[in-house]
């Protein structure tokens, strides 16, 4: 198990950021893959109309009911029947059904309806899980090195409107941050948020306390709240205290 000493609850964080990136960018290259079929499909295959013939239920080993919508039609003076690769509540028998037919292979068949719902599914939630992994990733990015290691963050005092815990728990142990607010020459507020740490900022710190913060004058977004700093003074005087 990690220790609060050595674990780094800002990972969490970049961890999450990292899982949903990379589901996202996974879905969205298969959406790109969904979408070249579906062009291939489109000007490939021969479009064609069915009818509708049987409609069946089936269940899988969960208990889950699927519906089978078989149709017939006819290519190049054949007749065949096959099962529609989608079907939605509103299908009757004796139906007419537009599908698209691969020349080389009759059997197999497209309908519109099952291309379009696979780039919605695939394209929708890869977007979304693409942006949830970024936001995470671009919120936990550590800009101490830039601003501070290299000298290029101007320093402000912002006052502290909120010390306490997180949302986020390691080891079943609370995860404690800062917030504050800044207001610059143009009168504009600022909110910072400062990195997680497991040390309750309450003991040392007071809503209405400055804090300094370095932040990058050409963008305000890029941040970095020095909480590091007391809270190691927190603890040497409670270590000379012992002592």
């Amino acid at each position: 198990m990690a220790s609060s000493k050595n674990f780094d609850p800002n990972k969490i964080s970049r961890i999450i950021g990292l899982v949903f990136a990379a589901i996202g960018i996974v879905m969205l290259i298969v959406f790109i893959g969904a979408a070249v079929y579906s062009y291939t499909v489109m000007h490939s295959y021969e479009k064609t109309s069915s009818t509708i013939f049987d409609i069946s239920y089936t269940k899988n080993n969960n208990g889950e009911t699927h519906k089978r919508v078989s149709v017939e039609y006819e290519f190049d003076g054949t007749a065949y029947q096959e099962v529609l690769p989608n079907s939605d509540s509103s299908m009757r028998v004796g139906q007419s059904v537009a599908i698209y037919v691969d020349p080389d292979d009759p059997k197999s068949i497209e309908t519109m309806e099952s291309m379009v719902i696979l780039l919605a599914v695939f394209g929708g939630f890869g977007i979304v899980f693409s942006t949830i992994g970024f936001i995470f990733l671009i919120k936990c990015k550590d800009y101490r090195k830039k601003l501070i290691d290299e000298g290029r963050g101007e320093l402000v005092y912002a006052t502290v409107t909120y010390a306490g815990e997180s949302n986020v728990r390691v080891n079943y142990q609370t995860a404690y941050h800062v917030k504050a607010t800044w207001t610059d020459e143009s009168g504009n507020v600022h909110e910072f948020k400062s990195k997680l740490t497991y040390t309750d900022p309450r003991i040392y710190l007071n809503v209405g306390d400055q804090i300094q913060v370095y932040v990058d004058p050409k963008n305000y977004k890029h941040y970095y709240v020095c909480l590091e700093d007391l809270e190691e003074m927190f603890i040497q005087s409670k270590e000379r205290d012992i002592q």
